[in-house]
């Protein structure tokens, strides 16, 4: 039994290296487009997790009851510790993984119009102005797709984020700006990381 544990150690430890490495590269493909994005965020949503956590989990538990045995406080206390640790810790991640869906984040944020000016032809929001929402229309939406110079905006479940510092050359992780990316966002991210980008107006559909 000692040596069949000892192998599925071993063998534990070689699939959660390659877990680990497979998730920088699956990382990269996302962001650097190093592999095609398609298979990285399969491997790096869907797959990798779950594997990493299971093997780490095996990896981890068999380390730590070789520790107590040579410290010798490998008994049934201990045995139960370790045992109601490791349920909890596995039962945590394989639920965040699989079943946890962070609560949608609304917002009643409203948006300034911004002021031509006619001299220069530029726009800029006056702070001192009534704030009024800006709407769009998918069509008026479009117009903002991040290419040649002009700003990369995106709807996001009816609200419009200008999304510029994120979106290069108008498209970020293969998505393109000026349309509503609502579906594409939530398989990648969760809400709040919207907080960190400005609010430019309403989808009208």
């Amino acid at each position: 039994m000692s040596k069949f544990l000892t192998k599925f150690d071993r063998l534990s430890a070689w699939i959660l290296f390659g877990a680990i490495f497979l998730n920088f590269v699956s990382g990269y493909g996302m962001t650097k487009g190093i592999i095609s994005y398609s298979l990285a965020s399969k491997l790096h949503l869907d797959y990798l997790p779950l594997i990493a956590i299971v093997f780490f989990t095996v990896h981890t538990w068999y380390a730590i009851h070789l520790a107590f045995k040579r410290w010798r406080i490998w008994n049934p206390f201990s045995k139960i510790i370790l045992a109601i640790f490791y349920l909890i810790f596995l039962g945590y991640f394989i639920w965040v993984d699989r079943f946890y869906t962070p609560a949608k984040i609304t917002t009643n944020k409203s948006v300034a119009i911004s002021a031509t000016n006619n001299s220069t032809g530029t726009t800029s929001v006056d702070p001192t102005a009534q704030s009024t929402e800006k709407t769009f229309t998918l069509a008026q939406l479009a117009q903002y797709d991040g290419t040649n110079g002009r700003p990369a905006y995106v709807a996001i479940d009816g609200v419009v984020y200008d999304l510029s510092s994120v979106f290069r050359n108008g498209t970020h992780h293969g998505f393109s700006a000026g349309l509503d990316q609502s579906a594409a966002f939530h398989s990648q991210h969760y809400d709040g990381i919207l907080n960190n980008y400005p609010i430019v107006g309403k989808l009208t559909l």
